[in-house]
């Protein structure tokens, strides 16, 4: 399938414009043909009336034609090209030109007052133009006798003015084709023009900060251009308001929350009651913390512009390598720098953070980041020298609360918020064990 407009669109010309001048190419031929023949028969009918007008017939049905009047010189001049014999009733010649030698084959002889005009070929294969003429003559006796005319006249240079002029004609229009195949194709890069500028600023969009594109384009286009502009602005505008709504949420909350902690806390409450609201308080925490980080995640938005992957792990790397400097945890990368993914900055940081401290939190002292193009898609391993995931409750990881390790602080929340980035981002999260027997997360993502 040709996806190309201007493809489609020259092809579909191409082909018109072919059948065009191919149909024009054949009319012109026939017309000039039709013409040329006419033009010749106009000539040998003139002359086969001055002949008959200087023809002579006697009593006894014989033709003459005195050889000081004929019409023509070259029916004088033997073998000069122009031919002229009479046939008498049986068929027979009864009189003939100086200048042929031979008979003219006729496919049939003419009624009287008939015209036949033919193509023929003398005894030594040259084409000639045959005009053939039915009549009858009345002699002063009274007898009438019935005769055929024949004018003929070599076609050779008449054949050869037209295979010129055939070579001239589908020169012109093949040239002609190429000329307006080539004002054709500068019609649709004019034309196309706007598209290509819709284009461009489309992939500007996706490299720049810029989210709106500017310009005016032609009444065809532009309705889609608002359409996009206002989508775009949307977009922006709706994740601000999404994010400004979960910051009012959490500072709103964060006095009541602090207040049943305060009571909790209380020594005058009954333990049994203390250790009840303190387990709502910490469910309470886990469910606010989860969706919070998880409405955080500004999901695939329209036109996301890639990014570079690498900066953002050596940044986390350098962090949490300071955070978790008493454990010694050592944090390495093998990122290659032009590696992009089209992600939210934020998204990006959110999932390599939250997975590399899990990593730190429940490995042996080391994490791996790395990631590289597999099938098109950008992917990233987070490797550790841990103990792994344990086989039976792989997927159970990636939903919110589970736990496999109580030994550690936290909710249970890491890597389920990481499953809801890469999700939204139309991407999968797969948590398997690496070559060291170590905890192996894998993520694919569309690349840049």
């Amino acid at each position: 399938m040709m996806n190309s407009l201007r493809t489609r669109l020259l092809t579909a010309t191409g082909v018109l414009l072919l059948a065009f001048i191919v149909l024009v190419g054949f009319a012109l031929e026939a017309a000039v043909r039709e013409r040329v023949n006419q033009a010749q028969r106009d000539r040998l009918q003139g002359l086969s009336y001055a002949l008959l007008g200087s023809a002579e017939i006697t009593d006894d049905g014989m033709f003459r034609v005195p050889p000081g009047v004929l019409p023509e010189s070259e029916l004088a001049h033997p073998g000069s090209g122009l031919y002229a014999s009479v046939l008498g009733e049986e068929g027979e010649v009864v009189w003939r030109s100086p200048s042929m030698y031979g008979s003219i084959e006729l496919r049939y002889p003419p009624a009287v007052g008939e015209w036949q005009f033919t193509r023929s070929s003398d005894p030594d294969g040259n084409q000639l133009l045959v005009l053939a003429f039915g009549f009858r003559w009345v002699v002063a006796s009274g007898e009438d006798y019935r005769f055929t005319l024949i004018i003929a006249e070599n076609a050779n240079a008449l054949l050869h003015q037209m295979q010129r002029f055939r070579g001239a004609l589908w020169t012109v229009l093949v040239a002609a084709a190429f000329i307006l195949l080539l004002v054709e194709l500068l019609i649709l890069r004019w034309g196309l023009a706007p598209l290509r500028r819709l284009t461009h600023a489309l992939r500007t969009l996706q490299t720049d900060e810029k989210r709106s594109i500017d310009g005016r384009y032609p009444d065809e286009i532009q309705p889609l251009v608002t359409n996009l502009n206002t989508m775009l602005t949307n977009d922006q505008a709706r994740l601000t308001r999404y994010r400004n709504a979960l910051g009012d949420l959490a500072h709103s909350l964060k006095t009541p929350i602090a207040v049943l902690h305060g009571l909790a806390d209380d020594q005058q409450l009954d333990n049994n009651l203390r250790r009840s609201l303190k387990h709502q308080l910490m469910r309470m925490n886990d469910i606010l913390d989860y969706q919070l980080q998880k409405a955080a995640a500004a999901g695939k938005r329209t036109l996301t512009r890639p990014i570079a992957i690498a900066p953002g792990a050596e940044r986390l790397s350098r962090t949490l390598a300071k955070v978790y400097a008493e454990q010694r945890i050592r944090f390495t990368t093998d990122i290659p720098r032009t590696l992009k993914a089209r992600i939210d900055d934020g998204d990006l940081t959110e999932l390599l953070g939250t997975l590399m401290d899990n990593a730190a939190k429940y490995g042996g002292g080391w994490v791996h980041v790395s990631a590289d193009l597999h099938t098109g898609e950008l992917r990233l391993h987070i490797d550790d020298n841990g103990n792994g995931f344990p086989e039976d409750c792989m997927h159970e990881l990636l939903e919110r609360g589970v736990r496999v390790d109580s030994t550690h602080e936290g909710q249970g929340l890491g890597l389920a918020v990481a499953a809801e980035i890469v999700r939204s981002y139309a991407g999968t999260i797969d948590l398997t064990s690496n070559d060291q027997g170590g905890g192996r997360v894998t993520i694919l993502l569309p690349s840049g």
